[in-house]
């Protein structure tokens, strides 16, 4: 048998040789999640899913793989690590603590198969606050392999349970937008990973995909709340990944860019000596603290955006938290929530600087031109490795979704 090491441990004996590297909208954001990318959440996105009428949650990991990157794997080798708990996270009540959190978790990474086991868990109250193995168990399923057919776990309340490769839904198109905060995203997207990061739904991260987890529970659509994805180092109990919205630190926690005054990025906390520093604390770190613990760096990182000074403190309160809301009674559409088509990136830019220029015939936002299927789960479309094109000799097995 091989001996078990602890991720955290593992990866804090590296951590503090690198920087962070981190690009819209949250791939590679901190030192930890560049050295595990199975811990490293993308993208987080909220919408009410077509197949039950149920919230939907979902987030995405291992990123750019596919791509050729560095550090990357291939498509079929990409999966979920034992080690590690994936939460869904929901506040009901308003005070950022989780009411209700769903936790998976797989076996078998150790076979040569992609196709890995699936346990998922429903917890309330104070179970729901820890980052541990506990709750009800609701569902046992398997992964989807690339290449394979669909592979959907039913949970014991009507829930299902997607996990699997899929093309990467991350999608922007600011191009002809001028703004500070468009220019730190431009910044951020050049941080070395050899990726085009053009301004279409397959450009954004070229050829790109990364393992997909989706979570529906029919009913919950009618409950106003707040979610977040966090991803939580079994062993310790620490949460290794977290994210709510998009981009906050792709965008607003990013190392200095060649040439520019480090003094305009680098942590005001002095606890944190590097930017990759601070944001290992702040993916450690929950919602409820989100203002106290790192309001500060908020605001110099808002001010540093030319965010206008009459609006400074409404912005890093409404995102230091770090949740994507969910209210029922609103028109969908972030920020009250997030589909896989919307170009949150966008939403950001406009919200932080509403005083951008765009081109007047640059018909923004977009939507993803990417082959989503929003009416049938899983939703996204299928791995770039997997989807065929004249030419190519390998066909996507059906069924890609549920019928």
């Amino acid at each position: 048998m091989k001996r078990r090491t602890h991720l955290i441990a593992a990866t804090l004996a590296c951590a503090g040789l690198l920087g962070t590297a981190a690009v819209a909208s949250d791939h590679r954001d901190a030192p930890m999640t560049q050295l595990y990318p199975m811990s490293d959440i993308g993208d987080s996105f909220l919408f009410k899913g077509a197949q039950t009428g149920g919230l939907t949650m979902s987030y995405t990991l291992n990123p750019l793989s596919g791509s050729g990157a560095p550090g990357t794997l291939g498509s079929d080798e990409i999966r979920l690590d034992p080690r590690l708990i994936y939460m869904f996270r929901l506040d009901t009540d308003g005070d950022a603590l989780a009411d209700i959190t769903y936790k998976v978790r797989v076996r078998d990474i150790d076979g040569e198969d992609q196709k890995q086991r699936l346990e998922m868990r429903r917890a309330e109250g104070s179970e729901a606050q820890a980052n541990d193995w506990s709750g009800t168990d609701v569902g046992r399923g398997f992964t989807t392999a690339l290449n394979a057919a669909l592979e959907v776990t039913t949970g014991d309340n009507g829930e299902l349970l997607f996990v699997g490769p899929r093309r990467d839904p991350f999608f922007f198109n600011f191009s002809t937008v001028q703004a500070p905060a468009a220019l730190a995203i431009k910044q951020a997207l050049a941080g070395g990973d050899n990726l085009p990061a053009l301004p279409t739904s397959i450009g954004a991260f070229g050829i790109s995909d990364m393992t997909l987890i989706v979570l529906e529970v029919p009913g919950l659509a009618k409950t106003a709340l707040n979610y977040w994805a966090v991803v939580v180092d079994e062993d310790t109990g620490t949460s290794v990944d977290r994210m709510g919205r998009a981009g906050v630190q792709g965008i607003f926690f990013v190392d200095p860019p060649v040439g520019y005054n480090e003094a305009r990025y680098l942590p005001v906390d002095p606890a944190y000596p590097t930017v990759g520093a601070f944001n290992d604390a702040y993916n450690a770190a929950g919602p409820e603290v989100g203002l106290s613990q790192f309001g500060d760096q908020f605001k110099f990182s808002f001010d540093r955006l030319e965010v206008e000074a009459d609006k400074l403190t409404d912005t890093v309160n409404f995102y230091a938290p770090d949740m994507i809301r969910w209210d029922p009674s609103q028109p969908a559409g972030y920020p009250n929530g997030r589909s896989f088509a919307e170009d949150a990136i966008f939403w950001t830019i406009k919200d932080i600087n509403p005083f951008y220029y765009a081109a007047p015939d640059s018909f923004l936002p977009r939507m993803s031109e990417q082959d989503l299927n929003l009416d049938k789960f899983p939703y996204a479309a299928p791995s770039f490795n997997q989807a065929w094109k004249a030419g190519v000799p390998v066909r996507p097995v059906a069924p890609i979704y549920m019928d």
